[in-house]
């Protein structure tokens, strides 16, 4: 079942949104402007709530950046991820994962019960190039 996708593609030598879906609990959001008229790019912006998949095609000669904001569990949260991505030789992506300690402001420090984030980029014909796992969890002893 999908949740959301997106398919940029050259049009008059640009890149542009040719399909753009989401649906709860995630929100899809391409603004109309975002930089200079000179930068073939496209911005996407997710709204979701947790975690969850991410999967992507990147193109050839495409680049992806993935680089959302730093996931920040609660206390006693238990936070999941998995993010899959496929690449040509010619691909450029660039991924941001991370995490803080918790939320500071209300005492909460390394409080989840949880953290899971597992990322795998894949060549073509499915051949690993980047599996990587973080798995952190509270132990009270």
């Amino acid at each position: 079942m999908e949740t959301g996708i997106v398919v940029v593609e050259r049009v008059g030598g640009k890149s542009t949104v040719s399909r753009c879906f989401s649906k709860y609990p995630l929100k899809l959001i391409v603004p109309n402007k975002v930089g200079s008229s000179k930068t073939d790019a496209v911005w996407i912006y997710t709204l979701s709530y947790g975690g969850g998949i991410v999967s992507a095609r990147i193109g050839r000669n495409a680049l992806l950046a993935v680089i959302p904001d730093p996931v920040t569990c609660f206390s006693t949260a238990r936070y999941s991820q998995k993010q899959v991505f496929r690449v040509f030789s010619d691909s450029n992506l660039v991924i941001v994962d991370w995490i803080t300690s918790g939320r500071h402001e209300s005492g909460e420090k390394w409080e989840f019960e949880l953290y899971k984030s597992t990322n795998q980029i894949f060549l073509e014909e499915d051949q690993p190039l980047f599996l990587d796992s973080v798995i952190l969890f509270y132990d009270a002893l």
